[in-house]
């Protein structure tokens, strides 16, 4: 089933009608950026959209992959209707590359999910929050293609296949309506104008580990980002995922199996874990410090003791192990020696140890108190140095 004509009429209406009452603010802002060739996001939230009108909910959550698209186009209508309303439009210019952001998902089982999507949520807009564990470079992605006819000389477009890693199915007659069917096509391909590329980068999500149960390994999954949301995340960030679950598969080739994996194709990409650039420090928990360290002024050994038995405190004794991990959580100082060599401050850990002797509790404790970690199990290393 697709959407038809009064459908998606009535879904760009709603979309148009909304943005004009809640963002005229950040529309005008876009409008009055210098770079038109640049891409703009406009942050939507989805439970007051839906509450505008539950039919355009609906649609949504039924047919994201094609919803989406409409609400770029109604943006940009939006945006027209902006600029020709101003009272100053010398200082205003048209931006064609505007994209609408839904976020705010209502928190429900059926739209927010803590661990890795699975089949059954193929084709359905889902939140998904997880840990970056690992990000590509930025690439150029070529997602459309011009073709000439030979007989007709018609010009026509192909866009490329996101379930084919981006290839380009070549059309088997040409797309001609007055009736051409030739199969010979020229690719335009050195004529392509750089509207038709655009930034590419994928990363690699993880569940978070606070999250799951005792002894449950945690699963990966792959995020596509493109245009604005590239370079919005790094390795290490806590992120929560607004986006489409897809599947792809890499074209088909004679006694090669299909590999087929679910990838989530990003909408909008909220980082949770920003952080100022200096730590704020109120007056309350400064006193509390330098009330502990007076106390121990006489024995600072003691002090140590008692910040080392409340670290990791399901494990008993094991205190030199835990001196160990509180020194490389706690980091060092960089410094430069005299030939200008420059040494770093933080320092290894190696654990060994038998089976049941406490060394995962302690990484575990680790990744809790440590906004910016990442916790990998022994099969995810292998794999990693692997393919790498």
């Amino acid at each position: 089933m697709v959407l038809s004509a009064d459908q998606v009429n009535l879904i760009g209406q709603v979309f148009e009608s909304y943005v004009l009452e809640h963002h005229r603010d950040d529309i005008l802002g876009i409008l009055r950026e210098a770079d038109d060739e640049a891409h703009y996001p406009v942050v939507v939230d989805a439970l007051t959209l839906f509450e505008t009108n539950m039919e355009i909910g609906e649609y949504f959550n039924a047919f994201p992959s094609e919803v989406l698209p409409i609400f770029d186009s109604a943006l940009r209508r939006a945006a027209l209707a902006v600029l020709q309303a101003a009272t100053a439009p010398p200082q205003l210019s048209v931006k064609q590359n505007l994209h609408a952001r839904v976020s705010g998902l209502p928190v429900c089982p059926e739209l927010t999910r803590e661990h890795i999507p699975k089949t059954r949520d193929v084709g359905h807009f889902l939140s998904v929050t997880g840990t970056v564990i690992r990000t590509s470079l930025v690439k150029v992605l070529e997602f459309e293609r011009s073709y000439i006819c030979n007989k007709c000389k018609h010009v026509f477009v192909v866009k490329a296949d996101f379930e084919q890693y981006y290839a380009f199915c070549r059309p088997s007659a040409c797309l001609n309506e007055e009736g051409c069917k030739s199969t010979k096509f020229t690719c335009l391909s050195g004529t392509t104008s750089s509207t038709c590329c655009r930034d590419y980068q994928e990363i690699k999500i993880q569940e978070q580990v606070q999250r799951l149960s005792v002894g449950s390994i945690p699963r990966c999954m792959v995020v596509v980002l493109e245009d604005d949301l590239v370079d919005s995340c790094k390795s290490g960030d806590d992120i929560t995922v607004y986006g489409v679950v897809m599947q792809r598969w890499k074209p088909f080739r004679e006694d090669a199996r299909c590999d087929l994996e679910l990838v989530l194709k990003a909408n909008y990409v909220k980082v949770n874990n920003e952080q100022l650039a200096g730590v704020v420090i109120d007056e309350e928990v400064r006193k509390e410090f330098e009330d502990f360290w007076e106390k121990h002024r006489n024995d600072p050994l003691a002090g140590r003791n008692e910040i080392l038995a409340s670290l990791c405190p399901q494990v008993f004794g094991l205190y030199l192990v835990k001196l160990a991990v509180a020194m490389v959580l706690a980091g060092g100082v960089q410094r430069t020696d005299a030939t200008g060599t420059r040494i770093r401050g933080e320092s290894h850990l190696l654990l060994v140890g038998d089976p049941g002797t406490g060394k995962s509790q302690f990484l575990k404790y680790a990744v809790k108190i440590i906004p910016r970690s990442v916790l990998t199990a022994g099969i995810g290393s292998t794999s990693a140095v692997y393919k790498d």
